[in-house]
Parts: C-alpha cells; sequence; structure tokens
C-alpha cells in the first residue's frame, strides 16, 4: 500500500467535464478508501499501486487527453512521481518535490 498525491489540469473545451467527470470517477474507484479532495485537482489517497503504474492507469481508464491535460502523481511514501502530458518546467518540478 503506498500513499500518493495525484494533482491535474485539464483544458478547458467542448470535452472538458467528460474528461473531468472520467478521472475523477476513477480515482475514488482506484482509492482504498475515500479519497481527500477538499480543494481543486487535487486527491490525497491510499492504493496497492506505484506511481507510474497510478498514473498510466488514470491514463488509459480514463478520458485524460495527454496532448492536452496534465497530471503529476506524487507517492509520499517512497519518494516517485510520475507524470503524463507536457510538463513546461521539469526542473522547477524536482526541485520543489525534492526528487
Amino acid at each position: 500500500m503506498a500513499n500518493f498525491v495525484v494533482t491535474f489540469r485539464f483544458k478547458a473545451d467542448s470535452t472538458y467535464q467528460s474528461r473531468y467527470d472520467s478521472f475523477v470517477k476513477k480515482v475514488v474507484e482506484i482509492a482504498t478508501t475515500h479519497p481527500w479532495a477538499e480543494t481543486s485537482s487535487f486527491y490525497a489517497m491510499e492504493a496497492s499501486e506505484t506511481a507510474e503504474s497510478l498514473c498510466h492507469r488514470l491514463y488509459v481508464e480514463t478520458e485524460f487527453d495527454s496532448t492536452k491535460d496534465l497530471m503529476l502523481i506524487v507517492d509520499t511514501k517512497n519518494q516517485v512521481k510520475a507524470t503524463k502530458g507536457n510538463l513546461e518546467y521539469p526542473t522547477l518540478l524536482k526541485v520543489g518535490v525534492g526528487f
């Protein structure tokens, strides 16, 4: 079991709501307990995944579009991160997260 931070940004366009809803539904389905979601575009959750497998699963099992959307998965226990989509500032992310 690992603990994750899941944060994401979906491009606002005609398919935004459908992509967003499918992503949120899958996050809730994967989490072992109901995820913490009191802020926007952010979940804190526990799951039986790795950062990479969770990122891949959210990518392929939802309507996430890597050509316009962005997600970051951080495994807080194992200090591993995974991303999907176009990162404009990967060095700043590495410095900010610490790994």
